[in-house]
């Protein structure tokens, strides 16, 4: 399925991303796929723009679609198209930049979360 440029059938994350996502399921028994989700959507939060040349690995877990994405599709995939949007991203860099996100997020989400309670972190809400 393609939306707005954006078509592809799997995600390959990077070797770092998939260790630390294997962390992140250990601390909180979140699967990987749950994770992505956390972690695309705590990356396009941040205030600065991921360099796709910093995440340009692909040598670690493979994620298909449906897997990654499951029922809210549209939705994830909606708010990454108005979020590259807003920061002038050209339709053949969107994969690129969602693989940025991806990987980057892995990263920040697997460092600040230690424990399934610590998931308020994400939310900038530290004593729910």
């Amino acid at each position: 399925m393609e939306i707005n440029g954006l078509d592809f059938r799997r995600i390959r994350l990077s070797e770092k991303a998939t260790n630390r996502l294997r962390t992140f399921k250990t601390r909180t028994g979140l699967t990987p796929n749950i994770a992505c989700r956390l972690a695309l959507s705590f990356s396009m939060s941040q205030q600065n723009i991921p360099k796709p040349e910093l995440y340009d690995d692909r040598s670690g877990q493979i994620i298909d679609r449906y897997t990654f994405l499951g029922e809210h599709e549209d939705i994830l995939l909606s708010l990454f198209i108005l979020w590259c949007e807003e920061h002038n991203i050209e339709s053949e860099n969107y994969y690129n930049y969602l693989m940025s996100h991806i990987n980057r997020g892995a990263e920040q989400i697997a460092n600040r979360v230690k424990t399934i309670s610590d998931l308020s972190i994400l939310l900038g809400e530290e004593d729910v």
